[in-house]
């Protein structure tokens, strides 16, 4: 069981690298031709757009994952093929009225952007709604079934396709002047496409629907995470709306502020959160097998999974933080010929440890069945978030998006680890790795800063190499003894988990 959780593990992650690899060259290509200001209003239409796209394609796909997971486990795949067809029909249906008010009604939009580029942007999206929704549901489907391999391929020819669509957009000229306009509908067509593929990949697999029944369950399970979802969508949606208004009450232009955030929302976080392949390819693993062991064994019995992963998911994440620091000016300057977005980056890895494992317990919650849990969290970790951003936005600037992400999830990590504990009696002593990492890491991060003022005058490529070697080789050496101390002395699983 060990081995084949490490396979589909190492498998699936490899898959997820790439996939984030070829959509992190794809959008330093994009950032290169289009500007931080045009990437700026597609990103500000985009991030609006993701938050009603969450009322159909966020909490429902992910509970019916775990729901296939738990009632094959039984035996009951009458059950699972029912749930399915539940939740394909209320998906389906919330976006399909969400697409028909935003275009039926385009003045609504009006109350969202004050720009309007944002809301042309969002029109064109507007159709993905419905797609999106429908491939998220049948993915979930794949997830469900443990079929690890495929749900990850699907993931990459999301990717490909979007590709596809670009090209498509490029070649023809189709809003040659409006490039975010161009960004917008090859999402449309690449959306579509995938779509199609996956509904046909569906029936291939031998895939089978039954009449809806258990549409109050679905719901019920899922409107807690989809609710929390909307949330975080909510606040990212605040911060793209609300964040360039402060900047340009504190002294910026429109554009100057719409580029800040363009920079740190498409150049920035992107890199930064590259530890969420790591943690993306844990839950893809976890979650079936989570709900499995649960509805078999109990809640205790997933102890172990889930120290171990808290812990593994620290040490990578902590080593990327480390060269983030150590070189995220000349990672980005030779990525994006970019230099503000490089001071930028140096900045905000230091949010990495705290972002990434308080993901992790969410999602870990959520499969617990704990969905009420994570949203009245997300609600306390969402007023720290609007209170840092409207204090801090005239004193720091754009550095104010990172402190406001830095305080929402440290407070959701704190609140998340109570109730983790409480709910399986894992010991919570991984946060102990967790710190160390992070003081390492920044401390790590900033001597091989120091140390690269001697090679300056190399080439931008040989000097992140160098700072990247030195800085993996001084974090090894501390973190990789930390992590082996307390596997040994067993101080990661609850004392339960024997």
């Amino acid at each position: 069981m060990a081995n084949n959780f490490v396979k589909s593990f190492f498998k699936v992650t490899s898959i997820s690298i790439i996939t984030r690899l070829v959509s992190f060259i794809f959008h330093i290509y994009l950032s290169r031709i289009f500007g931080a200001l045009n990437i700026g209003i597609y990103s500000i239409a985009s991030s609006v757009f993701v938050m009603f796209a969450c009322f159909a394609a966020s909490g429902f796909p992910v509970t019916l994952s775990r729901k296939i997971a738990h009632y094959d486990a039984l035996g009951d795949y009458d059950h699972s093929n029912s749930i399915l067809t539940s939740t394909l029909l209320i998906t389906a249906g919330i976006s399909t009225l969400l697409c028909l008010f935003f275009n039926l009604f385009p003045s609504s939009l009006n109350l969202l952007f004050s720009n309007p580029k944002c809301r042309e942007v969002f029109r064109i999206l507007s159709p993905t709604l419905i797609s999106t929704a429908i491939y998220a549901t049948f993915r979930s489907w794949f997830w469900g079934k443990k079929k690890y391999t495929t749900y990850s391929l699907l993931e990459f020819a999301d990717e490909a396709f979007l590709l596809v669509g670009v090209l498509i957009i490029w070649l023809t000229k189709f809003y040659s002047n409006e490039p975010y306009n161009a960004f917008a509908l090859a999402n449309v067509l690449g959306d579509v496409f995938c779509m199609i593929v996956i509904v046909l990949m569906f029936i291939v697999f031998g895939g089978k629907m039954k009449k809806p029944k258990y549409a109050q369950e679905i719901t019920t399970s899922s409107l807690p995470i989809t609710t929390t979802r909307i949330i975080g969508s909510l606040m990212s949606s605040v911060i793209a709306l609300l964040l360039p208004s402060l900047l340009v009450h504190s002294g910026l232009s429109m554009d100057m502020a719409t580029a800040d955030y363009g920079r740190m929302s498409s150049m920035v976080l992107p890199i930064a959160l590259a530890p969420n392949t790591i943690i993306g390819s844990l839950l893809v693993i976890m979650i079936p097998e989570i709900s499995s062991q649960v509805a078999k064994q109990g809640k205790r019995a997933a102890n172990g999974k889930i120290g171990y992963s808290m812990v593994f998911t620290a040490i990578i994440s902590a080593l990327l933080m480390t060269i983030f620091i150590s070189c995220g000016e000349d990672i980005s300057v030779m990525f994006y010929a970019d230099e503000k977005a490089g001071k930028m980056l140096v900045v905000t890895a230091m949010i990495i440890i705290p972002l990434v494992i308080n993901q992790l317990t969410v999602s870990l919650l959520n499969t617990l069945g704990k969905e009420k849990s994570t949203f009245w969290t997300s609600i306390i970790s969402s007023v720290g978030l609007i209170i840092t951003l409207v204090i801090f936005a005239k004193p720091i600037g754009i550095y104010a998006y990172p402190a406001a992400l830095l305080v929402y999830h440290t407070i959701g990590l704190c609140i998340n680890t109570f109730k983790l504990k409480k709910c399986t009696e894992v010991s919570t002593k991984y946060l102990i790795v967790c710190g160390i990492t992070l003081l390492l890491s920044v401390g790590v991060g900033y001597l091989v800063k120091m140390i690269g003022l001697s090679y300056a005058n190399f080439n931008i490529f040989a000097r992140i190499c160098i700072s990247t070697t030195i800085a993996s080789i001084l974090f090894a050496t501390f973190a990789l003894p930390t992590f082996l101390h307390y596997k040994k002395q067993n101080k990661i699983t609850s004392k339960d988990n024997k």
